[in-house]
């Protein structure tokens, strides 16, 4: 779409997520699918690097002022880091 405006860097979005624990959270409030699945971005800068952009699950998941879904969101994050570590991605202090 961003092509059609006439820009030319690489970027994509994709949905990352397992409905088993999406489930855990959305019975206590349905507003989480706001952020589950997570949203990542693979995209392209203007010195033509790439990047991995994605939300930490447990600053939006704590926004529900809810104990069990804020836990599922520290979990997420810890799931986040093992993820980073298995594609030798420098793991970002805020998930660990």
């Amino acid at each position: 779409m961003m092509r059609v405006a006439g820009h030319d860097r690489r970027c994509t979005t994709y949905l990352m997520g397992n409905h088993i624990v999406a489930e855990r959270v959305y019975r206590h409030d349905s507003g989480i699918m706001l952020y589950a699945p997570l949203r990542v971005t693979i995209y392209e800068d203007h010195d033509n690097r790439l990047w991995l952009s994605v939300d930490q699950p447990s600053t939006h998941f704590a926004s529900f002022d809810d104990p069990k879904i804020t836990a599922v969101g520290a979990e997420l994050d810890g799931k986040l880091a093992d993820l980073f570590t298995t594609l030798s991605i420098a793991v970002p202090t805020e998930l660990a």
